[in-house]
């Protein structure tokens, strides 16, 4: 199982980025055919309760959505603990009846750090986990225990006593059977922050999953009674759930990290293998990529083996701070990776470091409260966890700005000039001069290149470029101009060069262009010369246009980056910007140059036949992983396979990567078809899109994901009208294909509005 990692997609690369996704924790994702609306995640504040039905209250087997708050918590004589609950549906309502049966609580309270190491949570409801357990844990060479461990866990609202209130208002109050005061080796301190949560797991009747609900938690002290802060918030959900889009386990009803980190504490075991269960550990562990000793797993439900080996994290290990994002108000505790350095946090990754001998550590032995004299936050050594936890490409690309200035002589026929400047940002913007020798651009694989591709309206088509023959070359490809080679100074823009096209804008283009900035300099890092990414930029021109019109904006680079930190492929030449990759990656682009007989991308794809590298059909296909089977040849004809990525989210939050309302079915009478052949036998001449066999726009987009012969049955229905041997003529349009019908029943408020069908408003932290 591979999750994507962008620098890998042109050239394998020895450094291999840790891991990002709980996929193997089955984490729900859209199948192919039936994309399942989001579920469970957290929901906003509790606002009052809507005015309740007559006969009070909504029965809770009714609600589409339990929105539950814990409103308060005593601890009286005899140590167990009252709660009062509150329940309403997703509008208001009072929700009533929910049985004592499909409501479960968890209790636990925090420990103070002490000697250097971290607070933490313990729970009071635990259970004994039994060794090796039944049914007989496979595969057994997994199992690698010694015997019964302990385990926090949920106590059933069946065993306390659960009431419902007598006013079918939606409030309940639950007294635990576990007392605080009952359990010896943790004893209770009123003092101590405290936190009881809740999950609930109802199902309506003849449904197979549950209803969605929130884990409600609530933070207190039981000597003063009133809620309070933690002051152990580390990672917040709408990290997680950047990536995850909403992360969801135990069968669909724990989603909350709060809630989570009450029984994944220091104390909580895995009895077959041994390994801990804690939640800091057991995250760094699996989004660590080949752990140093070997792979992390543990057993679940039904002792079932997960097994993370194979994950991959979609940007660089280091990148702490992408979990860790010390500017968000909700987590205040978020600098902990930082100030609390500890054997037990860092030896999650650096698990082949013995702390007691000093073996893989310098020979050093250290205790807890040594850590920070070499790694803290005061250590001038050089070896604080800020100083060597980052991505070195991304620091070093923090030192260039790019920026295209102008474009001149973008008439038809005419050969553009463009204009160019890379500055320091961390030097008050002092521009570089890219031509001298010995610089960072013009040492080493450096490059700088600006792409010119046009029209911006529907789509980039390039037509006329010459990056291609009808024989050879790359279709569709943008016109490039070299400023390592050809930059001179541009007297009009301070500290700028410029250089001029050598071919012309193709006498029959319209509209307007864009001009986009790539590169990578070279920068010494760690005594080595090294390719660095840094973002591209780019500017509109007209061509025909009265003025500029920017290319089409449908996906926010931002949400890319959630994943990726800062996306960068092509050997680090292309970063950050996703119309710099729909400039090569456009409807009427294939790797027809790199289908080659005997290479490597044959041995992969299995086929000399060429593939569309259309940008939204390829980001949807290797998102999609095994549902869509996309392979593609790319540098020096190596074949990919992304059959076996598991993409972290759910691939039915079409706004996980989209702008709003930017997903619904393109107009096939205006949107571009998408090229599956660019050089068929009725015409063999790739360098020109008349001819080329295509798949209609909107088949080529929803087939990714929908990829079964049900859905291509209906896609290519007549009342559906796709089509995936539509022939285009010379402006990439197929007119002798009738236009496509999805909008009529898939457009916007439509019965089955896509953004309805894929559930995109359920999920809370697009």
């Amino acid at each position: 199982m591979t999750l994507l990692n962008d620098r890998e997609l042109v050239r394998p690369s020895p450094r291999r980025v840790a891991l990002l996704a709980c996929a193997a924790l089955a984490l729900a994702a859209c199948t192919g055919e039936s994309p399942k609306n989001g579920s469970g995640g957290e929901p906003g504040p509790v606002g009052p309760p809507g005015q309740p039905p007559a006969g009070g209250g909504v029965p809770a087997t009714s609600a589409k959505y339990i929105d539950s708050s814990i409103v308060s918590a005593s601890v009286p004589e005899d140590g167990k603990p009252v709660i009062e609950v509150r329940l309403v549906n997703e509008s208001g309502q009072p929700v009533t009846g929910l049985p004592a049966g499909s409501i479960y609580f968890v209790l636990a309270r925090l420990e103070a750090g002490v000697n250097a190491q971290s607070s933490s949570w313990q729970a009071v409801t635990r259970r004994t986990e039994e060794f090796p357990g039944s049914p007989a844990p496979e595969p057994a060479s997994a199992v690698t225990g010694t015997g019964p461990t302990n385990q926090g866990t949920t106590e059933p609202a069946t065993r306390g006593r659960w009431v419902e209130g007598a006013a079918g208002n939606g409030v309940y109050t639950y007294t635990f059977a576990q007392s605080l005061k009952g359990v010896s080796d943790i004893p209770y301190d009123a003092a101590l922050v405290h936190r009881v949560g809740l999950e609930i797991q109802l199902r309506p009747p003849g449904a197979t999953g549950y209803i969605p609900a929130n884990n409600a938690v609530f933070t207190w002290t039981p000597s003063t009674g009133g809620p309070v802060e933690s002051g152990r918030e580390i990672v917040d959900n709408d990290t997680c759930n950047a990536c995850h889009d909403q992360l969801a386990f135990h069968g669909g009803a724990r989603f909350d990290l709060q809630y989570c980190a009450m029984c994944h504490e220091p104390y909580s075991f895995d009895a077959q293998t041994g390994n801990t269960i804690d939640l800091k550990v057991m995250i760094h562990k699996i989004h660590r990529d080949k752990l140093p000793t070997g792979p992390y797993g543990i057993f679940g439900d039904n002792n079932f083996f997960y097994d993370y080996t194979d994950i991959k994290f979609t940007q660089d290990q280091r990148n702490c701070d992408t979990c860790h994002e010390e500017s968000d108000t909700d987590t205040p505790q978020a600098s902990n990776w930082r100030l609390t350095v500890n054997r037990e946090a860092c030896g999650s990754c650096h698990n082949d470091v013995n702390f007691d001998t000093g073996a893989g550590h310098g020979g050093v032995a250290a205790t807890d409260d040594q850590c920070g004299s070499c790694h803290g936050p005061t250590s001038s050594f050089g070896l604080r966890a800020d100083d060597v936890h980052f991505d070195p490409l991304l620091r070093a690309g923090e030192k260039f700005r790019y920026e295209v200035l102008n474009v001149a002589d973008s008439a038809p026929g005419q050969r553009p000039t463009v204009t160019i400047r890379v500055t320091d940002p961390t030097n008050n913007n002092a521009p570089y001069d890219i031509t001298a020798a010995g610089g960072p651009f013009q040492v080493g694989n450096a490059s700088l290149r600006v792409e010119v591709a046009f029209s911006t309206r529907p789509d980039f088509t390039n037509t006329g470029s010459g990056s291609a023959t009808a024989t050879s070359g790359t279709p569709a490809q943008p016109i490039s101009i070299d400023f390592r080679v050809n930059g001179v100074p541009d007297p009009a823009y301070p500290g700028a060069f410029k250089a001029t096209a050598a071919v012309a804008i193709p006498a029959g283009a319209t509209g307007s262009g864009s001009a986009l900035l790539e590169g990578r300099p070279n920068v010494t890092i760690d005594g080595v010369l090294t390719a660095v990414p840094v973002v591209a930029s780019g500017k509109a021109f007209a061509i025909t246009d009265a003025a500029p019109v920017p290319y089409r904006s449908v996906v926010d680079i931002d949400k890319c980056n959630d994943c990726h930190k800062q996306l960068s492929l092509h050997g680090e030449n292309r970063s950050g910007n996703a119309e710099l990759c729909a400039t090569c990656h456009n409807p009427n682009a294939t790797d027809i140059n790199r289908r080659v007989a005997g290479s490597n991308c044959e041995t992969v794809t299995g086929t000399l036949d060429d593939q569309t590298i259309d940008f939204k059909v390829m980001v949807h296909a290797i998102h999609a992983g095994e549902l869509a089977g996309y392979t593609v040849c790319g540098y020096r004809n190596t074949g990919y396979d992304f059959s076996d990525v598991r993409y972290p989210g759910r691939l039915n939050n079409c706004e996980g990567c989209h702008l709003p309302d930017t997903y619904y079915p393109p107009d096939s009478t205006v949107a571009l078809a998408t090229t599956l052949d660019a050089a068929p036998a009725s015409s063999a001449d790739r360098s020109t899109p008349l001819g080329d066999i295509a798949t209609t726009p909107a088949t080529a987009v929803c087939s990714t994901c929908h990829s079964s012969q049900a859905a291509f049955n209906h896609m290519t229905s007549i009342s559906a009208g796709g089509s995936v041997t539509a022939v285009k003529d010379a402006s990439s349009r197929t007119p002798s294909t009738p236009p496509e019908g999805c909008s009529t029943c898939h457009g916007p408020g439509k019965d089955a509005d896509v953004k309805a069908v894929h559930g995109v408003a359920e999920f809370q932290f697009n």
